[in-house]
């Protein structure tokens, strides 16, 4: 049969994680191949469009980390299921396909571009590694790959150790020394292939901690990682997706509020467990997090509980956070010196909590840096910050690696499932009166037209059931 490979918005009408190829609708004027740089460029896009957009707003206020004046964060996966659908079709459509796709054509060519096949085997473990975390078992195995109408959903351990393999895989194939693709293509790195490999072992690192407390010998794995060294080492490092202040290439939400808005924020508000978990500590981010209502004092932050309406003295998401050219994080400096601390602290690299604590502190700064606190201020503050211990480490973790994520729900979303047992995570959050289930939200749930089109969909789970992972 014919293969029309499509590089970006086509794919997005099918509805299951899989699609056989046909000859239907074939253009015979347009070429039947294309160049996997410009796959893996769409791909990323749509990834990123993703991430900074349709999964923020409902992950952020079913995580309680903004509020939005009524709408709890519970009820969210109802109340915005459009949303989340978009998500999962544009997820295997136009992200996951495209990077398929992209692999077969680089390994197909002659000589094979190996750097090229890795960047999209990353990308690829990013994207199923991400997509599990937000629903559970998925399709995996024969998901993508256009030889199967109605893929099986592999469980979630199958998924993760299958995600790890396909890092393992990408990290074995790069060549630092060779081109794989690159500017403008390569939009998080331009193609340099050593900060690519530091990207794999530190998103294999994500997803060994999202794993250990369900399968406790990923602790070995992960003190592998972190004396193997060649990990994300400074801000340089960071994984992210570049915007800009111009028209078409803006971030997404500055771009909502810019469209619908007027300008004026009015969506996002001052979340209660966030804001009281900042207080709590002193934390100099609440100026950088959020600003107050048009209606309060200058330094009045009223944050919005569960079942608040918002007033016009609510505080609200900090405009400054949804500039226009702000970046969308992948994988942040801040965020791999906390799990360095997190892996030291419970044993699974060594140096005791005197390197923990190092660790801690250095990730805090910058996390403060990466939102505006002066450096004087972030030092004095991550520098008294205590000491961790055997007693105190856990819970002390938890809360700075929380408020770290505060722009970056996806992962601040997991962070806090895995934070503690059901019923024990940091910071505490309690479902609102009236909810329609009990619990906190767990997952995500299937969209209706794949649970239509896919028997293998599985069915009859609710929004507060836990997952493999969430131990």
């Amino acid at each position: 049969m014919k293969k029309l490979l499509f590089a970006s918005l086509t794919l997005a009408t099918l509805s299951t994680g899989c699609f056989k190829n046909s000859d239907l609708n074939i253009d015979p004027n347009r070429s039947t191949t294309v160049d996997p740089a410009l796959l893996f460029s769409g791909a990323s896009t749509q990834f990123s469009l993703l991430r900074v957009a349709e999964l923020t707003w409902p992950v952020a206020l079913m995580n309680q980390m903004w509020a939005s004046g009524g709408r709890w964060g519970l009820a969210q996966a109802q109340y915005d299921q459009t949303r989340i659908r978009t998500a999962w079709g544009r997820t295997y459509t136009d992200v996951l396909k495209n990077l398929d796709v992209a692999i077969r054509v680089a390994e197909q060519a002659q000589p094979v571009n190996k750097n090229a096949v890795a960047q999209c085997k990353i990308l690829k473990a990013f994207a199923y590694s991400q997509t599990s975390l937000l629903w559970g078992d998925i399709p995996f195995s024969e998901a993508a790959s256009g030889q199967v109408d109605l893929p099986k959903f592999d469980k979630q351990a199958d998924v993760l150790n299958g995600c790890i393999a396909l890092l393992d895989e990408a990290i074995a194939q790069i060549d630092p020394a060779s081109k794989g693709i690159i500017a403008p293509n390569d939009l998080y790195y331009g193609g340099d292939m050593a900060k690519w490999r530091k990207f794999a072992n530190s998103l294999k690192l994500r997803i060994l901690f999202s794993m250990v407390d369900a399968d406790p010998s990923k602790g070995a794995a992960i003190g592998q990682l972190i004396s193997g060294g060649n990990l994300i080492a400074s801000n340089a490092d960071a994984m992210q997706f570049r915007y800009f202040n111009q028209p078409g290439r803006q971030n997404p939400r500055f771009s909502f509020t810019a469209i619908f808005r007027g300008g004026v924020q009015s969506d996002w508000y001052c979340s209660k467990p966030v804001y009281d978990l900042l207080v709590s500590l002193n934390d100099p981010r609440i100026p950088y997090f959020f600003q107050p209502g048009p209606a309060a004092g200058p330094n009045e932050y009223i944050a919005l509980n569960s079942v608040e309406t918002y007033t016009t003295k609510s505080a609200l998401v900090n405009m400054n956070l949804l500039r226009p050219d702000l970046p969308e994080v992948s994988f942040s400096y801040s965020e791999q010196l906390l799990f360095e601390a997190e892996a030291i602290a419970r044993g699974f690299a060594p140096g005791g909590f005197g390197l923990a604590t190092q660790r801690m502190r250095a990730g805090v700064r910058e996390s403060l840096l990466s939102f505006g606190v002066p450096a004087a201020q972030a030092d004095t503050y991550a520098n008294g910050l205590p000491a961790l211990t055997a007693a105190n480490h856990r819970t002390t973790l938890s809360q700075q690696q929380y408020l770290d994520l505060f722009m970056r729900p996806v992962e601040g979303w997991t962070q806090h499932r895995r934070s503690g047992v059901i019923g024990q995570e940091v910071p505490a959050m309690s479902a609102p009166q009236g909810a329609p289930v009990s619990g906190l939200v767990r997952r995500l749930l299937y969209r209706s037209e794949e649970i239509n089109s896919n028997p293998n969909t599985p069915t009859g789970l609710a929004v507060d059931a836990p997952q493999w992972f969430d131990k």
